[in-house]
């Protein structure tokens, strides 16, 4: 992707999901658990929880993506899944180090919030509107706030750079040059009026699917005995 002059319009497919999104973003990212975890108040084992169900909906986000980007005619959609972006190996990498560290078994936990996220993402493998607006809630998320993440979780619980590969985009030189080009090819999308509002519609779909995982690891964590225990 390359940078150019970048003009919002108000009716763009990127201003229109920001805007539509937004009160669902903030319910997501504002979950207990969540807030919790990012201000020091949980544990690394918590981490590593929040981790493991990344490793379920990022594998079936970036085996979708390959789908999607082999068979789909929607001209722009398979520039848009791009392959530098894929975290399976990022995060297996993590939780091969967390894992261990937080007492927790190597083969990660999955809460039936999760499954259900990752079957969704299967369901819409083929559907190039939805699934590229999972693709945008994950990636321009990480891209965005993956590195303040990062650091606090650093700061917290004293978890090494080898523990969040997940953060970390090596290929991409400059996140806020690529995420601005991500919302052109996005607006530049040969998508329908009518598939617009399926992508709008399912990225809001997308938060309430990560407002349930939190919820849930919350509830999760909290029924196990305390960390280090």
């Amino acid at each position: 992707m390359t940078r150019h002059s970048r003009l919002e319009h108000p009716e763009s497919l990127s201003v229109r999901v920001r805007t539509m999104t937004a009160e669902d973003h903030q319910s997501a990212e504002t979950v207990s658990f969540i807030t919790q975890l990012m201000s020091g108040k949980r544990s690394v084992r918590d981490y590593a929880l929040l981790v493991s169900q990344y490793f379920y909906i990022y594998n079936a986000l970036d085996d979708a993506a390959d789908q999607l980007r082999a068979t789909t005619e929607v001209p722009g959609v398979a520039e848009l899944l791009d392959p530098r972006l894929d975290r399976r190996a990022a995060i297996r990498a993590d939780l091969d180090a967390l894992l261990p560290a937080a007492g927790l078994n190597r083969e990660p936990v999955e809460l039936s919030s999760t499954a259900e996220y990752a079957q969704r993402l299967r369901e819409v493998a083929n559907d190039p509107a939805r699934l590229t607006a999972h693709h945008y809630l994950r990636y321009l998320g990480d891209l965005s706030g993956g590195l303040a993440i990062a650091r606090l979780v650093q700061r917290h619980y004293e978890v090494s750079d080898d523990q969040l590969n997940m953060y970390t985009f090596a290929s991409i030189e400059k996140p806020k040059l690529y995420k601005d080009a991500y919302r052109d090819q996005l607006d530049a999308l040969g998508l329908t009026p009518a598939q617009q509002d399926e992508f709008i519609a399912e990225a809001n779909r997308g938060f309430t699917y990560n407002k349930t995982v939190f919820e849930e690891l919350g509830t999760y964590s909290d029924s196990l005995a305390p960390a280090g225990v």
